[in-house]
């Protein structure tokens, strides 16, 4: 996307109203025979719609009104129209670089395992590293006596590291836990869990921020490893445009690797397909001071670029199935797990964490919160209560757990509530291993429609590369969901659409087909509102448009 082209319909933004087009020179797109969902005030829907020069719409209406006005053009034959879908926590530069890792096996046996690491090594035989992911940490450790041994024997040139499927735990080999100095704590880093045989040794498996830590060293930003980041950015966002998403808050952001700098030479270079808004990583283990000063620095927010950097990224907790995500009452007993751990893992003290809020809000950052426990969920509310709402809104995503106490709190705060609603996530397969954990709590996970009829807002998400990306895979999940979905596919449109613009604070340029605002859009190949909840997912995405100009138009429809 063409940076003068930006700056142009920006001052063309200044000059408009929703309510009228700006006077443009030149020849408009004009888009006609088309089911258009505007996602307005009014949910309106219309036929046809006029585009400028920059991107900027000028009308939205009748066919007659706009051929009038306007003169004829591409005449869509009753495709839909929508705002472009609008992600605002998914992992894009990550997900682009997993996609270069060597894949090993979910779940295996110690022969499975001992196969992938081999097969890795060999397939990365020209790297300082070898880096692969996808191994389940709970089932490694039920699978292997020592997994630290076993990885050691197969890689012992360079260090080695394989992320799980969660993006919650790693495991490395001897060099890998020296270079991250693993190997010398004697107690868990701030923020991580080493984990450890009986006598006190490392098994290679490490959770929660630990695992970030390994990467961090093991992607430092050299002009090569920046290069391939970037290139894997790239890949990504043809993922991202062919799925019909035009906005995107990156939830990554470890800033050590030059994540923020892989996204701005994306702008610069004139290659990105999306906005973003996108999160930088807070760390435990850092100094406070030190780290406040970091993320400051690189603190951006003109509304004028594609490229923000204007949230930071908060874990409190880890996950159920890990049994770290924070709860208010035990996990199940029969964990077996000591007493200080069977409340789940924090990531923060108290005071650092209201420190951090409380600071970094005042300078501006929108709070993202990770809480997956219920008491993780009321941490980060106590903590909002703690920073500056002008900066906001401030969110909290996954949100596997609310206790009903909590819930009037969203709306009262002005909390987002951002769900992830995964097929894999809402299935009584998931609730059944999940119970093992916390028992009938299972049967009340992510209440998305008890909060929404509570009056909070409501975005739906993806964390893609961790869960689908797909945003009809996500309509469908949320409308054919046997509890807890959304009321309609209006609102459900909204939770991708309108909502996410809200959030990402720029609801006056996107999330709606009006007047003046950016034609960020998506074409589909039928009408939504004349397809069952159950078949959502069968249809079609044709075209992708960012500020007029298609990202995805692989059968030449706006040509």
């Amino acid at each position: 996307m063409s940076t003068a082209r930006i700056l142009s319909a920006a001052a063309l933004l200044l000059t408009s109203t929703l309510t009228s087009g700006p006077v443009v020179a030149g020849d408009a797109m004009v888009l006609t025979n088309a089911r258009i969902y505007t996602v307005d005030a009014e949910r309106s829907r219309a036929e046809a719609m006029a585009i400028d020069e920059s991107g900027v719409i000028l009308a939205v209406g009748s066919n007659e009104e706009i051929v009038g006005t306007y003169g004829t053009g591409i005449d869509l034959k009753d495709r839909m129209v929508l705002p472009g879908f609008q992600d605002a926590h998914l992992h894009a530069v990550e997900a682009g670089i997993t996609a270069n890792f060597c894949l090993l096996p979910q779940f295996g046996s110690k022969a499975d395992y001992e196969q992938a690491l081999t097969d890795c090594a060999d397939e990365l035989s020209d790297r300082s590293w070898v880096i692969g992911a996808g191994v389940n940490m709970a089932a490694l450790l039920d699978s292997l006596e020592d997994p630290l041994g076993l990885i050691d024997s197969i890689i012992e040139d360079r260090p080695a590291v394989i992320l799980d499927d969660l993006g919650h735990g790693a495991w490395a080999n001897t060099q890998a836990l020296a270079a991250a100095g693993f190997d010398s704590l004697t107690q868990d880093p701030r923020g991580g869990i080493l984990v450890r045989m009986e006598d006190g040794s490392l098994t290679g498996v490490v959770l929660e921020s630990a695992s970030q830590t390994l990467m961090d060293v093991s992607q430092p930003p050299t002009p090569e490893n920046l290069d391939f980041a970037l290139k894997s950015l790239s890949g990504a966002m043809e993922i991202l445009a062919a799925n019909g998403i035009t906005s995107v808050s990156d939830a990554g952001g470890y800033w050590p690797r030059g994540h923020e700098t892989v996204w701005e030479r994306a702008e610069a270079e004139e290659i990105l397909t999306v906005r973003a808004s996108n999160a930088l990583y807070l760390y435990p283990n850092f100094p406070l001071d030190r780290q406040i000063k970091e993320l400051k620095k690189r603190y951006s927010n003109d509304p004028a670029r594609l490229v923000r950097f204007n949230q930071v990224k908060i874990y409190l907790d880890g996950i159920l199935s890990q049994a770290t995500g924070l709860l208010y009452a035990p996990y199940e007993a029969s964990l077996g797990l000591a007493p200080e751990e069977n409340r789940g893992f924090a990531y923060f003290t108290h005071e650092d964490l209201f420190r951090y809020a409380t600071e970094l809000s005042a300078a501006g950052f929108q709070l993202h919160f990770h809480a997956t426990g219920d008491r993780g969920t009321g941490l980060a509310l106590d903590t909002i209560e703690q920073a500056d709402a002008t900066s906001g809104p401030h969110r909290i995503t996954h949100l596997y757990m609310i206790a009903p106490k909590d819930r009037p709190r969203f709306r009262d705060l002005g909390v987002v509530a951002d769900f992830q609603l995964a097929p894999s996530s809402v299935g009584s397969s998931y609730r059944e291993s999940i119970a093992e954990f916390i028992g009938g709590r299972a049967g009340d996970l992510m209440p998305l429609r008890a909060l929404h009829d509570a009056g909070a807002l409501i975005t739906l998400s993806s964390d893609w590369d961790a869960d689908e990306l797909s945003p009809l895979v996500k309509l469908q999940t949320v409308l054919t969901r046997d509890r807890e979905g959304a009321p309609n596919l209006a609102a459900a449109i909204e939770m991708m659409t309108i909502n996410p613009a809200r959030l990402l604070r720029h609801a006056d340029r996107t999330g709606s087909i009006e007047p003046g605002k950016f034609a960020d859009l998506v074409i589909l190949d039928r009408d939504l509102f004349e397809v069952s909840p159950a078949e959502m997912s069968e249809v079609q995405i044709e075209a992708t448009l960012l500020q007029g100009e298609a990202v995805f138009d692989p059968t030449g429809l706006l040509e």
